[in-house]
């Protein structure tokens, strides 16, 4: 068994006690839950792909093509 480094320790555990914790209600859906996973996954898509390049153009690439 390969033995991980302790930077990705941390988060690996935190995720393990995340789905543990997420999977532990045996309760119905409630009527909110329909609604706000669209709009969370649309919200962590506009975070990638508009928010992150914007970013890195404005703190990067223009800075690069000024020759700084």
């Amino acid at each position: 068994m390969t033995k991980l480094p302790s930077s990705s320790r941390i988060p690996i555990l935190a995720a393990l006690v995340a789905l543990v914790a997420a999977g532990c209600s045996k309760d119905a859906a409630q009527p909110w839950h329909y609604w706000i996973a669209p709009l969370l996954v649309l919200s962590a898509l506009f975070v990638v792909f508009v928010v992150m390049p914007l970013g890195y153009y404005l703190k990067v690439y223009r800075l690069k093509q000024r020759g700084r």
